[in-house]
Parts: C-alpha cells; structure tokens; sequence
C-alpha cells in the first residue's frame, strides 16, 4: 500500500473565480478597515486561499489581518486568516495569498462544504 507523503490538504482552484468579499478588521489601521470589499475567490485549501481585488493593501506579510466571506453551497463562511504575499496583478487590481487561522469546527465545516461542492462540480460534468 502507498503512503502519500502529502503535508498540505489539496488545494481547490476555481475554474470560474467565486465572489467574495473580505474584511479588513476593525482594529487593523490600514485601508479599508471595518469595511466589506468586493473579491474573487482564485483557489482554496483547509490552510490558504488566494483572492483578487480592487483593494490595495500595502500589507506587511502576516500583519494584515482578512476575514473572507464566501458561500460555496448553502452555508455562508468567514474564513479568518493572514496575507502571506500579494502584488499588483493588472490594471487596479491586487491579488494576494492568505494563510487561514481556523479552528477545528472553522476546519470540519470547510472541508464539509468544500466536499459538497466538489460533489455537485462532478454532478454538473456529466
């Protein structure tokens, strides 16, 4: 029987990036605190994600603290997380790498919803 020597969960890429929105928390300082943003969801894992968005951050790498508000199937989510990396990715646009800070229950019910998406994606390619 083979091993996977695997350490990171699977990584979901949406083939059509899913709306979001993220929040900067209230207690950050920097722009757009307090406030919901408009975002695209690029990909997703049980440890990260990587959104789009019109909001320039100049983050600090792991300073700047998101809420990711998204909706994969019936239950809507708040992912919590921190901006590992970021850049300019075209014209007023900004993507960035988050690394999520879940808890077990945060944990289960993203892996639950992400397995009922993947689900309903095979039940939509046949």
């Amino acid at each position: 029987m083979d091993v996977s020597s695997r350490k990171e969960p699977f990584r979901y890429v949406m083939n059509q990036p899913l709306e979001c929105w993220i929040e900067v928390p209230i207690s950050s300082s920097g722009p757009g605190a307090g406030k919901l943003t408009e975002a695209v969801l690029l990909d997703l894992s049980r440890s990260g994600c990587k959104v789009r968005t019109p909001l320039n951050l100049r983050f600090t790498a792991g300073d700047t603290k998101l809420v990711i508000h998204l909706q994969l199937n019936e239950e809507k989510l708040q992912l919590v997380g921190s901006v590992r990396w970021g850049w300019m990715f075209g014209l007023g646009q900004y993507q960035y790498g988050v690394k999520l800070k879940l808890n077990e229950d945060e944990e289960d019910r993203l892996h639950r919803e992400l397995d009922i998406w993947t689900a309903s994606l095979n039940v939509e390619g046949l």
